[in-house]
């Protein structure tokens, strides 16, 4: 596919506090906090979250992403509801604007998404992503997930994804 580099290696790592410093950093960037909703908070709100989401009954969980070596965004899960719903939501951001469009993204979703089906109890991941977030609509699919829903929020159209968890595990 067009912008594809199926040579880039990319894996997932446990978040640490300094990873947490340099992508709240990163997203203060005005490009990239148009592309994605991003909530406007201190570093050290965002330190305390991290802190959060390391508890044992937490309801978020992340990871880094690192392509070739070097570390360039996120992925997460938050709102993790193992009892009723059985699903949580999923989100991604590549700080590293040199590789939107490049596959990145997808091979993350592919791999975090492994991750949370085998560590919760969960049967499915929901995403929002703006329409005119084009990369992101791209990796979400290519990752697995399948359009449900377009909507308006704050004017500007939105969609929502789901990939479910397949039976046999």
């Amino acid at each position: 596919m067009s912008g594809q580099r199926a040579d880039i290696k990319v894996v997932l790592r446990p978040r640490t506090a300094e990873h947490v410093r340099i992508y709240w950093e990163k997203t203060q960037d005005e490009e990239i906090r148009k592309r994605i909703p991003l909530q406007d908070i201190s570093l050290e709100e965002a330190l305390r979250q991290f802190e959060a989401s390391r508890q044992p009954d937490a309801t978020s969980f992340g990871m880094c992403i690192e392509a070739d070596g070097d570390y360039v965004g996120d992925v997460w899960c938050y709102g993790i509801d193992e009892a009723e719903e059985e699903m949580a939501m999923f989100s991604f951001l590549i700080f590293e604007k040199r590789l939107w469009g490049k596959g990145v993204g997808s091979q993350a979703a592919r791999l975090f998404c492994q991750e949370v089906f085998s560590r919760y109890a969960i049967l499915k991941l929901g995403a929002f992503a703006y329409m005119e977030n084009v990369c992101s609509l791209r990796a979400l699919e290519k990752a697995g997930f399948r359009e449900k829903e377009r909507f308006l929020e704050e004017g500007r159209l939105s969609v929502y994804l789901e990939w479910r968890k397949s039976p046999a595990g």
